[in-house]
């Protein structure tokens, strides 16, 4: 569709963005200025539980800081009623009370003929529907009956018949005048190759209506009656209205159904999507004969952002969600996975349902295992892994799956959550259990007096911390893309979380006027201190040339860093807080991994030599803290080499 100049911005400027993004998300009214239109709510395009996605009515836009979701009214109804961008401007100009200027010529005949396309399928939808409950469909209505499907969900489904006849919905339509072309284009009907009579594409089928995001009928799946039909299931073919790949079965209803209490199911058919909304289970959807594809999955985020996968518990359903594995790990991201229910082998939801009741299938969604844990399962099933070659080729499988995930935070936790299943797997049942650690109390104390355990976190968050805060100051444009990070990383200094409160709320002036904001508020000493630091007035871009790329750079590095140091600290805590009896081989070799993780994190800027001394990593560690950790770590090694072989002799 060609729309008029200025038609857009008058449907943007009578169309209030808050009001649109607020029938989708519950706003957080501390953070928000409802006066201003200055509002702020949980996103809903990723899952999180603080309020980083910001609207602004005055400009007319939303932005998260979490995922980078960005946009406008129309951009918003389009993601999330997922239509394309005539249908999200025609939904909002009904609700401004806007008329559609005419389109050109050949755009309205186009339009014209899908929805006249659109008609024919819900005539369909009629015909089949009344002859369910005919004299021709009693065989169907009965094996429906069968189903221990009631009245209402029959009717809920729109579900139909088509007879044993080769032209009774063809012979139906053209006596409404319904040319045969557009028939033949909606798939319904179709003409041989050899120019023959067009003839119907459903027959002796209970048919299941397919409509997309807006309640539209777009195709139709239908199931033979009768066991020698050459495919037990038919579907529509492509048309115009209808791509299999992108659409699912349900999924209008589904979302209505959603809350903040459910989750979306995605199952394998049709009957049982039926059957789990009968049991109450109503956000449920069904890929349309083939397995799960990216655009499906794309279109499961959309609503859900942790679907949980229901397939047949048969080797089938088992592959297909092996299959899946490979589909998702290019797309998830921080926010977005999914979860897969194990069905009792020979089960799918509609048996289990029948047999043992929906608390059963409740039951089974609680349990729901992570992607994480199936990837695990599908590398390891039916393997021995008594020695180094097979655990080697097991590294190497799943290295391999992880390089298809695209975010590096998420693929590094991937990372950790293996070794802890290999630690389980390989060295806890390996029988070396009693290598002496348990009561070892010259290392546990070792750890506990530690330089790295005391002082680490004084030294190295404050360092990280101080040049955060300096970039931060000298360049404003960087706080509202990192501001949920900031925000929520945890800071272990009073003074720097005063200096960031009162940083982020100037985040839309410039450098000087923060300055000198801060300057009047702190004083201009505390400020120049900062900026004073070694660490910090030697990094490039904090001097006098700007440089905002390498600034962008080193404040994500400097950030990434700090939260590596967490995972570092909870492993030193757990270690610390532990009993000597408590001390085992796990708690350092997790000490160990979490301390490699830090060792790796890359070079972003150049510390004071004089006082750090750089891993060939691109690490900085105080020259005292290297060198007694480097020792710590030599002598635990040794320990676990000679308590391993006493424990062999």
């Amino acid at each position: 569709m060609s729309l008029p100049p200025g038609f857009l911005e008058e449907l943007r400027s009578r169309v209030s963005v808050t009001q649109v993004v607020g029938r989708k998300v519950t706003w957080d009214l501390k953070k928000s200025n409802q006066n201003k239109g200055d509002m702020w709510a949980p996103c809903p395009f990723h899952q999180e539980k603080t309020a980083s996605f910001h609207v602004d009515d005055q400009k007319g836009f939303y932005y998260c800081f979490g995922c980078h979701a960005k946009g406008d009214a129309i951009s918003f109804v389009k993601e999330t009623e997922n239509v394309n961008f005539i249908e999200a401007v025609e939904i909002l100009a009904r609700e401004a009370g806007l008329q559609i200027p005419e389109q050109d010529p050949q755009a309205k005949e186009k339009s014209s003929y899908r929805d006249e396309l659109f008609e024919i399928m819900e005539v369909s939808v009629n015909f089949y529907r009344r002859l369910l409950r005919s004299t021709q469909g009693v065989k169907a209505l009965d094996y429906i009956n069968s189903r221990k499907l009631t009245s209402a969900i029959i009717d809920d489904f729109e579900i139909g018949f088509a007879p044993n006849s080769r032209t009774d919905l063809f012979d139906y339509l053209t006596d409404k005048k319904i040319p045969e072309q557009h028939i033949i284009d909606t798939g319904m009907c179709l003409r041989p190759d050899d120019g023959g009579p067009v003839y119907d594409r459903f027959r002796d089928r209970i048919m299941y209506p397919i409509r997309d995001s807006r309640g539209r009928c777009i195709a139709f799946g239908g199931r033979a009656m009768s066991k020698n039909a050459r495919a037990k299931y038919l579907n529509s073919p492509e048309t115009k209205l209808f791509d299999k790949g992108r659409s699912l079965y349900n999924f209008s209803t589904a979302r209505s159904a959603l809350n903040t209490r459910s989750s979306l199911i995605v199952a394998e058919g049709y009957m049982d999507v039926i059957a789990l909304s009968q049991a109450n289970f109503k956000a449920s959807v069904a890929p349309l004969g083939t397995a799960i594809t990216k655009d499906q999955l794309a279109l499961i985020w959309r609503i859900s952002p942790n679907p949980v996968i229901a397939l047949d518990g048969d080797r089938a359903g088992i592959n297909a969600a092996y299959r899946l594995i490979d589909v998702a790990l290019p797309l998830i991201e921080t926010g977005k996975s999914i979860k897969f229910v194990l069905m009792p082998e020979g089960y799918d939801p509609d048996d289990l349902i029948k047999e043992r009741g929906s608390d059963a299938m409740q039951n089974l969604i609680d349990e729901a295992i992570s992607l994480g844990d199936l990837l695990w399962r599908r590398e390891t099933e039916g393997l021995s892994f008594d020695n180094p070659e097979a655990r080697a080729a097991l590294d190497k499988k799943l290295d391999q799956a992880l390089l298809n995930v695209r975010d590096k935070q998420l693929k590094y936790h991937y990372q950790q959550y293996f070794k802890d299943l290999k630690w389980g797997a390989f060295i806890k049942k390996s029988g070396r259990k009693s290598s002496g650690f348990q009561n070892n109390v010259t290392t546990g104390n070792a750890v506990k007096g530690s330089f790295i355990a005391n002082s680490d976190k004084k030294n190295f968050i404050s360092l990280k911390e101080t040049v955060i805060l300096a970039i931060l100051i000298k360049y404003p444009s960087l706080i509202e893309p990192n501001r949920e990070k900031l925000t929520t990383m945890g800071w272990n200094s009073k003074d720097h979380i005063l200096f960031l409160d009162e940083i982020v709320n100037m985040g839309h002036l410039v450098s000087e006027e923060i300055t000198e904001n801060l300057e009047n508020k702190f004083g201009d000493k505390v400020l120049g201190k900062l900026f004073k630091q070694s660490h910090v007035n030697i990094i490039p871009c904090l001097g006098a040339k700007n440089d905002p790329e390498q600034a962008e750079v080193i404040l994500s590095d400097e950030i990434n860093k700090l939260e590596i140091q967490r995972g570092l600290e909870a492993e030193l805590e757990e270690v610390v807080n532990s009993s000597d009896e408590e001390l085992d081989e796990t708690a350092f070799w997790r000490l160990g991994q979490a301390t490699q993780a830090k060792f790796s994190t890359k070079k972003s800027g150049k510390d004071d030599l004089t006082n750090f001394e750089t891993a060939p990593n691109g690490v900085k560690l105080d020259k005292e803290e290297k060198s007694q950790f480097d020792a710590l770590l030599e002598e635990i090694s040794q320990d676990t080499f000679n308590k391993s072989k006493n424990h062999e002799n």
